[in-house]
């Protein structure tokens, strides 16, 4: 499952971009994103692992695999779509929850 260039035009203006997407997996497409001033995929993460299970026959195991190593590891600097986990909670889960307002490890 390579990841390759394609150009693209936003549905927002009219720019036209080369954004590296990964091939086969267009039903899991969110949209785009900007990423140290680069236009980037984004997309939905379970979806991918679905796509896999159902195109493939791949085990979950397997369809987590793929993507941790083929495709959300491939390295292109600054180009890599983002693979995203969707989370659902409601307004009143996340008032409750304790959180962390210390920036994560890497961050400036």
């Amino acid at each position: 499952m390579p990841i390759r260039p394609r150009k693209v035009t936003h549905p927002i203006g009219s720019c036209d971009d080369e954004v590296w997407v990964a091939e086969g997996l267009d039903d899991a497409l969110l949209g785009y994103g900007e990423q140290a001033g680069k236009t980037v995929a984004v997309y939905n993460r379970e979806k991918c692992l679905e796509i896999f299970m159902e195109r493939d026959g791949m085990s979950r195991e397997d369809a987590d695999e793929r993507m941790s190593y083929s495709v959300a590891g491939t390295y292109l600097p600054g180009q890599i779509p983002i693979f995203l986990d969707l989370f659902h909670a409601t307004k009143t889960e996340f008032a409750t929850q304790e959180h962390d307002s210390r920036r994560p490890a890497g961050w400036a």
